[in-house]
């Protein structure tokens, strides 16, 4: 498991360095799930969800 951890996030660096995903194409949308979702559809990009906890 460490090993694919670690394959993902050197293949997340090596695209962000070549320049393949600038931020700007990273909308954030807070609160609105089905907005994001036929956002993410229409694009045809993954949707990313982050979900916390104060505690």
């Amino acid at each position: 498991m460490r090993r694919l951890t670690r394959m993902v996030l050197l293949l997340a660096a090596l695209v962000c360095a070549a320049g393949l995903v600038p931020s700007a194409t990273l909308p954030f949308i807070e609160d609105d799930y089905p907005r994001a979702l036929a956002e993410a559809r229409s694009r045809k990009v993954p949707l990313f969800v982050e979900i916390w906890a104060p505690w």
